[in-house]
């Protein structure tokens, strides 16, 4: 092995032991945080479906800022009404004062549906993939967990570089072993292939998670990021792979599954070669 892969592999293995099981934990929260939309409509689906009326209007941005100010007395201030795209799906109208809950309209009728709301299980996904449940008080503040996501974060940063560097292969015949997963001959080399193979397969997708995940924590990164791209819904569409579609977001759901195995796969590389070989 030339003397830089031996310190890309050097760094790869010695940033990835101390914080290995944080990054799997990331990873796998935040792929139960990926179809959170779909799931959360089809469990709330009366708040987000209506009985479709052949051949009636919806209601118009106008129409609903008047009956919303009619009802509340304009005792909510509205930050934004989104109209229902086809039909057969309510109105949805976020306010200042209600953080994350809307409330969804009937585009027929205009009656209330109700407020949405955030299920308990993303909850606690969203409170482990951002801060390792040590939720700050404030938005914005810093936590004990929310630095340790921080800087794990960074750290895989380096670590998927380091890897893409390890990976690359002599010639054409270890690249087609590097990209294959091969099933029949034994766990052991199952296991080396899932690491080696399917983590090249993930790794761009996750690179492109932890470099814009790292705008929720360090607000110097934030600054930095946004003097480059000003625009938050930009990275918030990068990272949760909103910004293709369905398709998009299979693929970053399959990409952090893997990356949540990629540490475990690692760990057990690293002790066979360690301590496991010499026996």
């Amino acid at each position: 092995m030339k003397r830089s892969k031996k310190i890309f592999l050097a760094i790869h293995m010695w940033l990835s032991i101390p914080v290995g099981l944080i990054i799997s934990v990331i990873c796998f929260s935040g792929a139960a945080l990926v179809f959170e939309k779909e799931i959360t409509r089809w469990v709330d689906k009366e708040l987000y479906q209506v009985e479709k009326i052949v051949g009636a209007s919806h209601l118009s941005k106008d129409q609903t800022t008047k009956l919303i100010r009619e009802r509340f007395q304009d005792t909510l201030t509205i930050t934004n009404i989104k109209l229902p795209v086809e039909p057969g799906h309510s109105i949805e109208v976020s306010f200042k004062e209600k953080g994350k809950s809307r409330l969804c309209i009937n585009p027929y009728t205009g009656e209330n549906l109700g407020w949405t709301r955030t299920l308990p299980f993303f909850k606690t996904m969203r409170s482990i993939h951002r801060y390792m449940m040590d939720n700050p008080a404030k938005r914005g503040e810093s936590t004990i967990g929310k630095t340790v996501v921080g800087i794990s974060t960074l750290l895989f940063a380096f670590i998927l570089i380091s890897g893409i560097v390890i990976w690359i292969p002599k010639g054409w015949k270890a690249l087609k072993n590097r990209l294959t997963v091969k099933t029949g001959k034994g766990w052991k080399r199952f296991l080396y292939d899932s690491h080696v193979s399917l983590g090249i397969y993930a790794a761009l997708f996750l690179l492109i998670m932890a470099l814009t995940g790292l705008t929720w924590s360090f607000k110097w990164y934030k600054e930095a990021a946004y003097s480059l791209i000003d625009s938050k819904s930009f990275f918030y569409s990068l990272h949760t792979g909103t910004w293709g579609g369905i398709a998009t977001k299979i693929i970053y759901f399959i990409s952090a599954i893997i990356g949540g195995t990629l540490p475990i796969t690692g760990y057990y590389l690293w002790i066979k070669k360690r301590y496991l070989s010499k026996k």
